[in-house]
Parts: C-alpha cells; sequence; structure tokens
C-alpha cells in the first residue's frame, strides 16, 4: 500500500490504512515533512512500527511491514 498525502490526513487515516494490512503486508508513506514523521509514526504505533526510509529537501518517506 502507498499513500502520498500530508501527515494530518495520514494520522486521521492510521486506523484504516493500517486495518487494511495483512500481516506481512508493506506500507510505504510520503508527503510528510521531516518535522512531523514521528507524529506519523506514533500515530500508526499500534499496528506496525514505521521507519525513515528516504529524506529529501526537509521531506520524508515512511516505510513499514505489518507484523
Amino acid at each position: 500500500m502507498a499513500a502520498n498525502i500530508l501527515a494530518n490526513p495520514l494520522i486521521l487515516l492510521a486506523p484504516l490504512l493500517a486495518g487494511h494490512l495483512r500481516t506481512g503486508g508493506r506500507i510505504a508513506l510520503s508527503g510528510i515533512l521531516d518535522a512531523q514523521a514521528e507524529e506519523v509514526i506514533d500515530a500508526y504505533a499500534s499496528w506496525l512500527t514505521l521507519r525513515v526510509g528516504a529524506r529529501d529537501e526537509g521531506w520524508v518517506l515512511l516505510e513499514g511491514v505489518r507484523p
């Protein structure tokens, strides 16, 4: 699953997006400012662990796998 939208919608959609991932399912989230990455990571922590996969000019890509 991939999403390229801003941090606030990604945070609000966390239960929905994470709920659609099967065990072993992968997610990539982008469109996130570096300063907002920890907030998005925290929003998904109940379902999976996200990590920064890439950084570019103040933007980050977050990646994760549902355990």
